[in-house]
């Protein structure tokens, strides 16, 4: 590991940023899509997108935490103070949480519908988790929806924690990103 880093690897940034383009994608989709398919029909093509979004989250997130556990974190210069440092590692942890559960939580959700979670262009679907339950899907539903627009607010608060130290404080958070 470079000690002397000033910005983190290749991998932790290509992830980074890859995963940011899968939830405005994910996000974008879902508001474009029909997610009220109880008819019986087949998922829209944006909510197959959708689903293809959620789980490119889902398998960035393995690299993602494998290269930001084994290599180098740039220092941040001028060090923060202790609070800060506190309440970014808190920040982090609720991005990492989020982006683990909101995929899993809407593979259960398609599941509990009775359905699988299909890929947009190939005809490949995930094999189902569990098995159909129309309560255990409306209150997985409810819980994915939720903690979506909980995480508007958790990635804006990165965004303008970022932004915060790049235009007042000055020191190279964002730029270790770049």
């Amino acid at each position: 590991m470079n000690q002397n880093a000033t910005r983190y690897s290749a991998l932790v940034r290509w992830t980074h940023w890859l995963t940011v383009l899968a939830i405005v994608a994910a996000y974008l989709l879902v508001d474009l899509g029909d997610d009220e398919d109880d008819n019986g029909a087949a998922p829209s093509l944006m909510m197959q997108g959708h689903y293809l979004a959620g789980l490119a989250v889902l398998v960035l997130l393995l690299p993602r935490m494998l290269a930001r556990l084994t290599t180098a974190v740039p220092p941040i210069v001028p060090a923060p103070k202790a609070l800060i440092t506190v309440a970014a590692r808190v920040l982090h942890l609720a991005l990492y949480a989020f982006l683990l559960v909101q995929p899993i939580l809407g593979i259960l959700q398609v599941n509990y519908a009775g359905d699988l979670v299909s890929l947009p262009w190939v005809n490949w679907s995930l094999p189902a988790l569990v098995g159909p339950d129309h309560a255990a899907h409306e209150s997985i539903g409810e819980i994915h929806e939720t903690l979506g627009e909980i995480f508007y607010w958790v990635i804006g608060a990165h965004i303008a924690a970022s932004l915060w130290h790049h235009f007042l404080v000055r020191d190279n958070t964002l730029r270790r990103m770049l």
